[in-house]
């Protein structure tokens, strides 16, 4: 079932800044600056890519990200008033995802699994009603990057804690995971799906490192990946996601065997308007729970 869309915050080919892009979102883009319009963008069923692949993990390790089935026990996603720990996230569902990763992502792989915050809960009845309608990736293309994110959001010793873990002998890289998921729908996901490149089809020529200031509440910049268009990127979506089924997709990842990025790992994405949205349809809520996972030598 692919459809036809536009996707939003993608540079023109011949975008080629000097270094990395600082915008204050708070304050707007610059004046006279305006992100061009492209023609609406093929957006294929990744279904049907998917029931193409061996297995789950075979496909997420090509792809960077996987359609899993998976019900939930959880039944309130609300972490107040009462404690975070006291909650069905932390009591139920950290331990389901902990599964999911050791199981279906990276079966047989030595690995620690980090879950130090509880999801972010999106749309439709929560704290965050805004969808994130705009091509990106999070946390940047390097260790470096992804610190000083971790900084902006935990705070120095967060950030140093980090370093220190990702410096052991044993480890070998790092991945962030988002598990994301509808939450609380009556039926299947219509309104505001979620868009994915496949990071194979994206050049590194056509990466747009950005900082951005104004998102964490710390008011320190956080690093991101912005996308230069090229018409060999493929994009992706799920139609009609159910609350039985969770996405999980890659973030960020690094690897100690890499001074540089040999090729880009992380999945670019965006919400986007579907056309074929009936008029009456549910507005989406949704929760991405990101997962950190330390990969170990063998």
């Amino acid at each position: 079932m692919a459809t036809t869309a536009e996707l939003r915050g993608l540079f023109p080919p011949g975008f080629n800044p000097q270094r990395r892009i600082h915008i204050d979102v708070r304050a707007g883009p610059p004046a006279g600056f305006k992100m061009p319009s492209f023609a609406p963008f093929q957006i294929e069923d990744g279904r049907a890519l998917q029931a193409l692949s061996v297995s789950p993990d075979e496909f997420f390790d090509r792809h960077g990200f996987v359609l899993l089935s998976h019900e939930t026990a959880v039944r309130n996603w609300e972490t107040e008033p009462a404690s975070v720990e006291e909650s069905e996230v932390v009591r139920i569902y950290y331990p389901e995802i902990e599964r999911l990763v050791r199981e279906r992502l990276y079966p047989g792989r030595r690995l620690e699994v980090h879950q130090s915050s509880p999801p972010l809960r999106r749309g439709r009845g929560t704290p965050t009603p805004q969808y994130a309608n705009g091509v990106h990736s999070d946390y940047g293309l390097t260790p470096d990057d992804f610190e000083v994110s971790v900084e902006a959001y935990g705070g120095r010793q967060a950030a140093q804690g980090w370093r220190r873990g990702y410096e052991r002998d044993e480890v070998e890289g790092f991945a962030m995971v988002d598990f994301w998921r509808p939450t609380n729908m009556p039926g299947p996901l219509l309104h505001m799906p979620l868009a994915l490149c496949d990071p194979s089809t994206v050049e590194m020529a056509d990466l747009v490192p950005t900082t951005l200031t104004g998102i964490a509440p710390s008011g320190l910049p956080t690093n991101h990946v912005a996308l230069r268009y090229n018409p060999s990127q493929r994009w992706y979506y799920y139609p009609q996601m159910g609350t039985n089924e969770v996405l999980a997709f890659r973030l960020f990842e690094c690897r100690k065997s890499e001074t540089d990025p040999a090729e880009f790992r992380s999945v670019l994405h965006s919400a986007f308007v579907d056309p074929d949205t009936p008029a009456d349809a549910v507005e989406r809520q949704s929760c991405e729970h990101r997962v950190g996972i330390s990969f170990l030598r063998n």
